[in-house]
């Protein structure tokens, strides 16, 4: 049994149940995923076959309003994805004063994990920079180290998260629900008056690698993916994304997932079902009575 769970209002669980290869979506209040898309859906995961989770949620109101999730209590490995959380992290950091962007950090090479950093002293801002613009991992772990793991960790805490990072060597593993609350603060940070909300969402906006923005074609997405291949072939991928659609309203698309077979593992299965997520939530968003429009945009 397949499980897709819905929210209107308040979080309502549905089962989605296949047979003979065909999936049929009960209804939960004044939204159901129409039978195509989830046709859709269920032929993506059975041409690919891979560990699946995502889920889409609406933004736009004032709060976090799950549409449709699938495997959303599934853990995955969380790869460069957290590094969206340390942004935020340090961003807060610097708008209590304890941080510049031109606070300088002394980094030694030989006590990383992570490569991509020669030894020398680095701005916060070109550290904050190479996190997530190209996802330099040494970039987070100098971060990681200096703010400390337990530190961090009490932040993730703070704001609802269950994500906890065991290490500084390993980026730690995550759920799609308790991503989706970590995103949900970030949106909410760069949508305020914080002295570095704009600075932070700048940072999204402008992010490389993006499966769900490749897949979606749209021109404003603010992301961070992530991805881990030990063979260039197998391995986990993730992409978490703050989208402004084209027929309106603001959502929260994540996907992560897992791949033990040989073949194309990443850009194109979530390319493939960001496309199929995006029309999902032009379904929903055209259900909704009182529509609503993110005004930072």
């Amino acid at each position: 049994m397949l499980k897709i769970r819905r929210l209107v209002c308040l979080l309502v669980t549905v089962a989605i149940l296949i047979s003979a290869g065909a999936t049929q979506a009960l209804a939960a209040g004044s939204y159901t995923i129409p039978s195509d898309l989830t046709a859709e859906l269920n032929d993506i995961y059975d041409r690919y076959n891979f560990t699946i989770g995502w889920g889409l949620y609406d933004i736009s109101g004032g709060s976090l309003k799950e549409v449709a999730s699938y495997n959303a209590d599934r853990v995955f490995q969380s790869n460069c994805t957290i590094k969206a959380n340390m942004l935020v992290y340090i961003c807060k950091l610097m708008d209590e004063g304890k941080l510049s962007k031109s606070t300088r950090i002394k980094v030694n090479k030989n006590e990383l994990n992570y490569g991509g950093l020669a030894s020398g002293s680095y701005t916060v801002n070109r550290l904050l920079t190479g996190m997530i613009r190209v996802s330099n991992s040494a970039c987070f772990e100098v971060f990681h180290r200096y703010v400390t793991r337990e530190k961090f960790n009490a932040y993730l805490a703070s704001i609802g998260s269950g994500t906890r990072m065991t290490s500084y060597g390993f980026m730690g593993t995550c759920k799609i629900s308790d991503r989706a609350t970590e995103w949900y603060e970030i949106y909410k940070y760069c949508h305020s008056d914080a002295k570095h909300a704009d600075y932070a969402w700048r940072q999204f906006v402008t992010a490389l690698y993006s499966p769900i923005r490749t897949g979606l074609r749209v021109k404003t997405v603010a992301h961070k993916g992530g991805w881990y291949a030990p063979d260039c072939v197998r391995g986990s991928a993730g992409d978490c994304a703050i989208v402004k659609t084209r027929n309106g309203g603001c959502y929260l698309m994540i996907i992560f997932i897992h791949n033990n077979k040989v073949g194309n593992y990443s850009t194109a299965l979530m390319g493939l079902i960001a496309r199929t997520l995006d029309d999902v939530w032009n379904s929903y968003y055209k259900s909704l009575e009182n529509k609503t429009t993110a005004s930072f945009w």
